[in-house]
């Protein structure tokens, strides 16, 4: 699983394999368990990106580019 899309096909397929009695609730609960861990860390870098004017990038879970283009950082004036 490498993406956000890779994430929600794991989980839709999950709930059909419930649905067809493929897979046990409590093997689906696992799967939503660490699902739920994965979407906290995509929060954490949309936080992270929201922190930054748009300016990180993320690992690539989110596919995303970033809304405004990389600027220059800021650098401190001398005598500051």
């Amino acid at each position: 699983m490498n993406t956000l899309s890779d994430l929600r096909s794991l989980l839709g397929e999950t709930m059909r394999k419930v649905m067809d009695g493929e897979m046990s609730v409590e093997q689906a609960k696992a799967v939503a368990m660490v699902a739920g861990e994965v979407n906290a860390t995509a929060r954490l870098e949309v936080d992270m990106a929201r922190a930054t004017d748009g300016d990180f990038r993320g690992s690539g879970f989110i596919d995303v580019e970033p809304r405004i283009p990389l600027r220059e950082p800021l650098r401190r004036i001398a005598g500051q």
